[in-house]
């Protein structure tokens, strides 16, 4: 499995133009860094694991190893992301866990400094070149990586599989944030649910779906006990800030022009498939202690 560090930075959640649960478009700040898988995770991944806690699990598309894994309740996404940490435990800087995105750490990795409904502009012609939807997936799935990346170097981020992240769905959640926020989520405590009953969150649109619902401002929800066609997830590797360290100045959060392009063509020779044991965390390097070890 593959990951891309993201940095610490601010962008602005939401839409102008989208429905009203996307509205305002208000300032957001990432405080802290973290690692995002750079594909949703497959079937053949996603395998590994029912195999291990021996249940069933059947694709909407079985038999494609690279395609995404989906059908997938949002539990099941939470409990592999947990299984995975422990996994490869061995292999993973110490402090490291990993789960599911929040809404917030989703849109602001999707965007990768871009303000337009997709991370390559706006319209259909501009979603064709990054992500499979309705009017072009042939109503299935696709493996994964096939499409243009962004510019953090992560793919699939529109269409393809719709991904669960780990946040309860509140409606009115941006008109809460009209002065801006910090690393916000929602709990289910926070809209008086149960872990189990609240619905959750769903990003990116899927190959199911037109454009509309591909845009990265999109919000979708779903009760977590259900499973369907078209749903997946990518894991997320979390850890606080370096205490050592200073915060990260904007400028340094700043996406870097054309890294994309540089990270693509060193991601297509390493492949797209891969045994779930393996851990990847390509170019990017946890930071330094003030004594020089890293996390």
């Amino acid at each position: 499995m593959e990951f891309r560090l993201i940095q610490p930075g601010r962008f602005r959640m939401g839409s102008r133009d989208g429905d009203s649960n996307e509205q305002p478009v208000h300032l957001v700040e990432i405080t802290h860094r973290y690692y995002m898988g750079i594909y949703p995770v497959t079937q053949e991944q996603f395998t590994v694991w029912t195999e291990s806690e021996g249940f069933d699990h059947e694709n909407e598309f079985p038999g494609n190893p690279h395609h995404p894994a989906e059908n997938i309740r949002w539990n099941e996404a939470r409990d592999f992301c947990e299984w995975w940490a422990r996994e490869h435990q061995s292999h993973l800087p110490p402090g490291l866990i990993a789960g599911l995105p929040s809404e917030a750490e989703w849109e602001y990795a999707c965007r990768a400094g871009t303000e337009t409904e997709y991370h390559t502009g706006d319209g259909a012609a501009a979603l064709s070149a990054v992500g499979w939807f309705a009017e072009n997936s042939e109503s299935k799935t696709h493996p994964v990586g096939e499409k243009l990346p962004n510019d953090f170097g992560l793919y699939d981020m529109h269409g393809n599989v719709w991904e669960w992240c780990s946040d309860a769905i509140d409606a009115n959640a941006y008109r809460k944030r009209v002065a801006g926020a910090r690393d916000p989520g929602v709990k289910a405590s926070d809209i008086g649910k149960s872990e189990e009953d609240a619905y959750r969150v769903l990003r990116g649109g899927s190959w199911n779906f037109s454009e509309w619902w591909c845009r990265a401002a999109y919000r979708n929800w779903r009760k977590p006990v259900i499973r369907y066609w078209d749903r997946g997830f990518r894991v997320c590797l979390f850890l606080g800030p370096c205490p050592d360290e200073p915060d990260s100045t904007e400028a340094e959060s700043e996406p870097v022009p054309g890294d994309g392009v540089r990270r693509e063509a060193e991601t297509q020779s390493q492949g797209t498939g891969g045994d779930a044991a393996e851990v990847n965390l390509s170019e990017s390097h946890f930071p330094s202690r003030s004594d020089g070890t890293q996390f």
